[in-house]
C-alpha cells in the first residue's frame, strides 16, 4: 500500500501543480486579451485621426489652390494696370515734351499763362492729365 499511497501523493502533485500552471496560465491569457482589446482600441482611435487629417490636409490643399487662383488673378490685374500705368507715363512725357517744346517758342511770364495757353485744343486733356502737367510743371 505504501506505493499506492506514494504514487496517490505524486498524483495529486501533479495534479496541483497542472492546477497552479493553469490559472498562471489563465491570467496571462487574460492579460494578453486585454492588451489585444487595447491594441486595438488604440488602432482604431489612430485610423480615424488619420482619417480626420486626411480630411483636414484636403481642405488645406483646396484653400490653398483657391488661394493660388486668386493671387494669380491679382497678379495678372497687376500687370494689366502696370502696362496702362506705363502707356499713361509715356502720354505724359510726350505731352510733357510737346509743352516743353511750346515754352521754347512762345515764352510767357507765368507758369498759369502758360498751362491756359500752350495747350492746343487738339490735345484733348482729361482733368487728371492736366493735373498731372501742372504737377510736372510746379516740380520743374
Amino acid at each position: 500500500m505504501s506505493i499506492m499511497l506514494i504514487l496517490d501523493v505524486v498524483i495529486i502533485t501533479l495534479l496541483v501543480i497542472a492546477i497552479i500552471y493553469a490559472i498562471i496560465l489563465d491570467n496571462h491569457l487574460s492579460a494578453t486579451k486585454e492588451n489585444y482589446r487595447m491594441l486595438s482600441h488604440l488602432i482604431d482611435q489612430f485610423y480615424q485621426a488619420s482619417q480626420r487629417m486626411q480630411d483636414e490636409l484636403n481642405v488645406v490643399q483646396q484653400s490653398e489652390n483657391e488661394m493660388k487662383q486668386s493671387l494669380l488673378t491679382q497678379i495678372d490685374r497687376a500687370a494689366v494696370l502696370k502696362e496702362e500705368l506705363t502707356a499713361l507715363l509715356a502720354k505724359i512725357e510726350q505731352k510733357t515734351h510737346t509743352l516743353d517744346g511750346l515754352k521754347i517758342r512762345r515764352p510767357i511770364a507765368s507758369q498759369s499763362a502758360v498751362m491756359d495757353h500752350t495747350m492746343p485744343q487738339e490735345m484733348n486733356l482729361s482733368d487728371a492729365e492736366k493735373d498731372l502737367l501742372n504737377a510736372l510743371n510746379e516740380l520743374k
